[in-house]
């Protein structure tokens, strides 16, 4: 090691994570200092808030959409990783101050211009938006960080190495960005970088995870009074001291609201596709701009796309009202998860959106003490006392129409009254059904905005996505003439349906000639569900898993991840005998039985129906090859007769909680010790290419293999028994119905 580098590795991260700002800023352009310090100076007058970060996902999809080369909506991808530099930057004076604030907010302005410098660079933009969204899922996100920070060494040492691999990190992408065209091209980020940098900054996070598991599960005021040296700060600092108690009050008004993750289902709609048809709408910009309480109901038909849409309307408006102190605060409704059909979900998270840019509620508190589920009123109450009455807020609610009628009875009264309390923007979608009763005069000032059948960004889209299919050889032709005959089909059949173009497209490129493909354009179904049907006929290639996938998800409280769904359907009802052999080798492939109708999240690893209607389409009758006919009592008995013979395995409660390393002879080696130790597919695989090249050492001890191999599976990411929480939780709550599953 170098004598500088030496030295370097005996400062205080701090100290060294101010050094790597500064190498990254000595290598920017004179334009992109003023911009960077331009950022960092904003940032330090006004610490960053989550707003922040949704104005910057947004500002990235707007900058990408209008590069010829991308049109896929990436954004989204970014905002777990955003939202732990953003948690970062606003320690600011609560926690750290001084310099160490400069420093955060540093961090946070080379993000957002790393992020921005890169973005029209399509050659590896998309590889990396992956990459990131990878680190996000670890990224330290911890609401109570500010009040954690100051209480530990350990934490506050480990969020500044996070944060210096993350400065080295946009340091690469920024170097990058700076050579020519051909060093672009062979500088793309490689399987090592990305590795190097995730494994590191996986690692920190890791360190972060678990200090603050360990500092959260302690008594906060218990540690308050008895630890001198905290005292001490205390004393020594009472604005900090201050600050905290304020911070601690409003952590605890806002979960008392909710704790329902509402960004979820946002970004999985929003990653569904760009659109700008809601900026050349009289009624939309009238609505947006007015200065008093109004609402606008977005219609359209059965698979129009309301819903992308409205998520694009929200990041429209992030971008648009730049203030801090206006929210824009929405929720999406989605019929697989079953919590966000609730009234009270619904408003307690709304409600939570708009308290979360007061800085004090310490003066509210007090209604939230001893009251662990505030009602609807509660928390009505709860925004006239903490929210000052000329405050201005936009609300985005989608699929409202997907709740009962029960439901949505609670929830609208309480929406017109905020609208009578407060300066209140609303906008709401339904879809156009005898059903559905929402009326223009249960809001104020209410307007109707339709999608049109002849929706002009249909043909675009249509055009982006053959194009993505080919670029990706996801659609492979043989005659290069064949691709206007499926646009001039899809653009022919689709009469304003997204949903259904979405779903073409997929059942042709699964195609293997061009024949096949010809003879499915010249015969599109017309309808959704004649869609539908037809693709769960040539799809179900497994009589035995098509039925059982789509009963699970079907009654699923919320959306199953594919572990879970793996372990599910490695159950054989009534047989108690829990046997490894029996999972799903690859869950990913099984699920091809059931066509493009269902999806799985790229982030959380759920699986879902890919619209709702699939699941009102299973609902009303339809039949498998059987001639049975689906029904809820049917996927329900499914559900049930899972869960009791799962959790009637014995071995939940006898496994080992130590790794021992025995000594284990290749000759004898039973599967069930080579299974205990083996982890996912990947540590599989190299475990039993070693097995294969030691097949002629009989003797060879593979002990150490198996322990190596062991060494390699994160406890955090693999669980061994996935399925058995949210199995416990449906004892508990709801015995043998339905799974659930605790929203976190």
């Amino acid at each position: 090691m170098s004598l500088p580098l030496a030295k370097a590795s005996r400062l205080k991260p701090d100290i060294r994570l101010a050094q790597a700002i500064s190498e990254f800023e000595a290598d920017l352009s004179s334009q992109q200092k003023v911009a960077f310090r331009n950022y960092r100076s904003q940032s330090h007058d006004s610490l960053p808030v989550l707003k922040d970060v949704m104005q910057l996902t947004a500002e990235i999809d707007r900058q990408a959409s209008g590069s010829a080369c991308r049109r896929r909506c990436v954004g989204p991808r970014f905002t777990n990783f955003l939202q732990a530099v953003q948690q970062f930057a606003a320690l600011g004076d609560l926690v750290v101050g001084g310099s160490q604030c400069l420093i955060a907010c540093g961090v946070w302005a080379l993000v957002r211009l790393s992020l921005l410098s890169i973005v029209n660079f399509s050659s590896y933009f998309e590889n990396l938006s992956t990459i990131i969204m990878t680190i996000g899922r670890s990224a330290p996100r911890y609401q109570a960080m500010a009040l954690l920070y100051p209480r530990s060494e350990i934490l506050r040492s480990s969020l500044w190495e996070y944060f210096i691999v993350v400065v080295r990190l946009c340091h690469h992408l920024l170097k990058i960005t700076q050579k020519s065209a051909f060093g672009q091209f062979v500088s793309i980020l490689s399987d090592s970088d990305a590795t190097s940098f995730q494994s590191e900054l996986d690692r920190w996070a890791n360190t972060i995870k678990e200090e603050s598991y360990l500092l959260m599960a302690k008594n906060i005021e218990k540690e308050f009074k008895e630890n001198v040296n905290f005292r001490a700060i205390v004393s020594g600092d009472f604005k900090s001291a201050s600050l905290r108690r304020k911070t601690k009050a409003k952590h605890r008004v806002l979960d008392r609201c909710s704790t329902y993750d509402h960004e979820k289902i946002w970004k999985q709609t929003r990653k569904a596709g760009n659109t700008t048809l809601f900026t050349q709408n009289a009624a939309y910009l009238h609505w947006r701009d007015r200065l008093d309480s109004c609402a606008l109901l977005y219609t359209g038909k059965l698979g129009s796309g309301k819903s992308v849409l409205l998520a694009n309307i929200v990041d429209d408006l992030n971008l648009h009202v730049r203030s801090k102190h206006i929210p824009v605060a929405y929720f999406f409704c989605q019929n697989e998860c079953r919590q966000s059909l609730n009234a009270r979900t619904i408003f307690g998270s709304l409600a939570k959106q708009l308290l979360l840019p007061i800085s004090d509620l310490s003066t509210v508190a007090e209604l939230v003490e001893d009251k662990p589920d505030l009602s609807l009123e509660g928390v009505f109450d709860l925004l006239q006392k903490a929210l000052p009455s000329d405050y201005k807020v936009y609300i985005v609610l989608d699929g409202l129409d997907e709740c009962d009628s029960s439901e949505k009875d609670e929830l609208l009264p309480h929406l017109r009254n905020l609208q009578q309390v407060f300066t209140l923007h609303l906008c709401l979608s339904f879809t156009l059904a005898p059903e559905n009763t929402l009326k223009t005069n249960q809001f104020i000032a209410a307007t109707i905005a339709s999608i049109p059948v002849e929706n002009p960004d249909i043909e675009e889209f249509i055009e982006a996505e053959l194009e993505r299919r080919i670029q990706s050889e996801q659609l492979v032709l043989d005659d290069p003439r064949l691709i206007l005959e499926i646009r001039s089909a899809l653009l022919k059949g689709s009469q304003g349906m997204f949903l259904w173009v979405v779903l073409q497209i997929r059942c042709i490129c699964a195609m293997k000639t061009d024949s096949n493909i010809r003879q499915a354009i010249q015969g599109l179904p017309r309808t959704l569900s004649e869609t539908f049907s037809r693709i769960l006929h040539r799809s179900d290639t497994s009589e035995q898993y098509q039925r059982r996938i789509l009963e699970l998800i079907t009654v699923a409280y919320r959306p199953m991840t594919t572990g879970e769904l793996r372990e599910a359907l490695g159950v054989i009802p009534g047989d108690a005998v829990w046997k490894r052999e029996r999972l799903l080798t690859d869950v990913m492939s099984t699920l091809t039985c059931c066509g493009c109708l269902l999806t799985v999240d790229e982030e959380e690893l759920t699986v879902r129906f890919v619209h709702h209607s699939v699941k009102k389409f299973l609902l009303q009758g339809w039949k498998d090859a059987t001639n049975v006919a689906f029904s809820i009592e049917g996927a329900r008995r499914s559900m049930c007769d899972t869960i009791i013979t799962y959790l009637s395995y014995g071995i939940f409660e006898t496994q080992l909680s130590t790794t021992v390393v025995p000594q284990v002879r290749v000759g004898p080696v039973p599967s069930t010790v080579i299974n205990s130790t083996m982890g996912p597919s990947s540590v599989t695989r190299r475990l039993a290419l070693k097995l294969l090249r030691s097949r002629n050492e009989p003797n060879h001890d593979i002990g150490p293999i198996l322990a190596e191999c062991r060494a390699h599976v994160d406890a955090s990411v693999v669980e061994k028994f996935q399925f058995l929480s949210g199995a416990e939780y449906t004892r508990r709550r709801r015995p043998y119905t339905t799974f659930e599953g605790s929203e976190e």
